[in-house]
């Protein structure tokens, strides 16, 4: 017979390198039995010891086949809650919500008019200008005809395809006319690009949960630790509380009439004084560790809400995180860091390691062999 008390939740997409930190997450909470299903045979995830369930399917190309296999999954298992964690995954499962069985144990998902609208840069531009949010200027090009449109922006500026590619990747940062036509006839467009007038200041990111529009849970993290090129994750935060963001990124939800997790990514305009909203991530975040180290597993709020289940938003926790990357770092510039375990153990990713640490082993020895050429894919 099933534990009562122990709550069922199959991730969809356990292919997606994001599922390793909401898994982490719900491990945590010590009330969660995982099932993981993946259209990879072999992923470090098979060998996590917080998975309890490895399911295997073939990526196919109908979406159909992938709803009904979430549905008989659900239904020989006895599921509880339907958590995705990809972008792919929550819009094909917003898409054929009608079609999925299931549909009533599935995460609260946004309308997906309002998912697009914050998951294509093009978009999400347009509707920052039509609501007066702020943001930075710019315009949007597809050819080297179209360049100049840009005639009436100031340099230095920002080039990203409106669309697809995380991670800061295909981002680029030009100081003059010359420097981006040349870099456009030596790359393809990569189908739409947005270019935007670059803003002197910081980025600084807020993580949402909504319903209807209204902000349940939220945390402000600035990064401290970024790579060279300025423009990827950061392998550091400090959490923050900032009202003036809150209310920027509260009007953005309200308009976007916004339901389920969300990334907003922002940047402080030293010369305007004002936060700007560069782009919505509508899915699970690389940093949600982080966010849990601040207080706020999102992962399991998102089963509460979702399940029609109210909950007391927890108090922030002011801290700084560091994940593997930024502890490897840290630990290059101060040596003496090694000797502060309780510091390794609290406030950065090593307890995750600790506690699985086969996945972790496996993904290094797939990275080492070849199987894979980042850390944020998964081997086959």
């Amino acid at each position: 017979m099933k534990n009562k008390k122990c709550i069922s939740i199959l991730i969809p997409d356990g292919q997606d390198f994001l599922a390793v930190p909401v898994i982490n997450c719900l491990a945590s909470s010590y009330q969660f039995k995982i099932y993981l299903l993946s259209n990879l045979k072999y992923t470090p995830l098979r060998f996590s010891r917080f998975v309890d369930h490895f399911l295997f399917s073939p990526k196919t190309e109908n979406d159909e086949d992938w709803i009904n296999t979430i549905d008989k999954i659900v239904e020989n298992h006895d599921i509880d809650f339907i958590l995705p964690v990809s972008e792919d995954s929550i819009r094909k499962l917003i898409l054929h919500k009608s079609k999925l069985k299931a549909a009533k144990k599935l995460m609260l998902l946004p309308e997906l008019d309002n998912f697009d609208t914050a998951n294509d840069k093009a978009l999400l531009s347009q509707h920052l200008h039509t609501y007066d949010i702020p943001h930075p200027k710019g315009c949007l090009v597809s050819n080297m005809a179209e360049l100049n449109k840009i005639a009436t922006l100031n340099f230095p500026v920002i080039s990203k395809p409106t669309i697809g590619y995380g991670g800061g990747k295909h981002i680029h940062l030009f100081k003059n006319m010359d420097t981006l036509k040349t870099h456009f006839k030596n790359n393809n467009f990569l189908g739409i690009h947005i270019i935007q007038e670059y803003i002197e200041g910081y980025d600084i990111d807020c993580s949402v949960l909504c319903k209807a529009g209204e902000i349940l849970a939220y945390t402000i993290q600035k990064g401290i630790v970024s790579d060279a090129s300025g423009f990827s994750p950061s392998n550091a935060h400090v959490f923050v509380q900032e009202p003036k963001l809150f209310s920027v990124v509260e009007k953005l939800i309200k308009t976007l009439n916004w339901s389920g997790i969300a990334h907003i990514d922002l940047r402080f305009d030293e010369n305007a004084q004002q936060f700007k909203v560069i782009e919505i991530n509508p899915r699970f975040w690389l940093s949600v560790e982080a966010s849990l180290n601040a207080g706020f597993n999102f992962p399991e709020l998102s089963h509460k809400i979702s399940m029609g289940h109210t909950f007391e938003r927890p108090k922030v926790n002011e801290c700084t995180y560091w994940s593997l990357r930024g502890l490897k770092l840290k630990v290059k510039q101060e040596k003496k860091v090694l000797l502060r375990w309780k510091f390794m153990l609290t406030h950065t990713g090593l307890k995750f390691v600790i506690k699985d640490p086969v996945p972790i082993i496996y993904r290094f020895f797939a990275l080492r062999f070849g199987k894979i050429k980042s850390v944020h894919e998964f081997p086959n």
